[in-house]
């Protein structure tokens, strides 16, 4: 894949100069490309602009603290014999009230992030996928060892 908002070019400086890294990357400034095929392959995984704004989609969910916490609280949901939680019980896990819980949600739902299913007046919440939980694991790991 290509990222067609990238030009293929490095800025060097301290003159400004600009040097096209192709197959051979050749040295035209003082910035030398050192690992030409790493370059090659780390530029080629690059997401698409279709991709990146996915990702930015998906991530600007996990910027509400309510999305956040409703997130987590499944997540240690889909690790459990219950991969379920019912709506008022993500009211009192998350402190939230039902109005918000339920709007939050159905924003998570429409990101695809979770999935629902009635079972008389409940409404039960589940993560649609296990890299969502994964993702959410690492997350948390990352953030507690840079606390600790």
């Amino acid at each position: 894949m290509s990222n067609p908002s990238y030009d293929g070019s490095i800025k060097c400086s301290p003159r400004g100069a600009t040097t096209r890294c192709g197959d051979a990357c050749s040295q035209v400034c003082d910035v030398e490309v050192i690992h030409a095929e790493t370059v090659r392959v780390a530029r080629a995984a690059l997401p698409s602009a279709t991709e990146q704004a996915a990702l930015s989609r998906l991530f600007a969910l996990f910027s509400n603290p309510t999305r956040m916490n409703l997130l987590v609280a499944l997540r240690s949901a889909f690790r459990s014999e219950r991969p379920e939680l019912c709506v008022c019980d993500l009211e009192a896990i998350t402190g939230a009230s039902q109005s918000m819980v339920s709007h939050q949600l159905g924003a998570l739902r429409e990101a695809r992030l979770v999935t629902s299913r009635r079972a008389g007046r409940l409404v039960y919440y589940r993560l649609t996928e296990a890299a969502i939980a994964t993702l959410l694991d690492d997350a948390l790991l990352a953030v507690r060892k840079e606390a600790a």
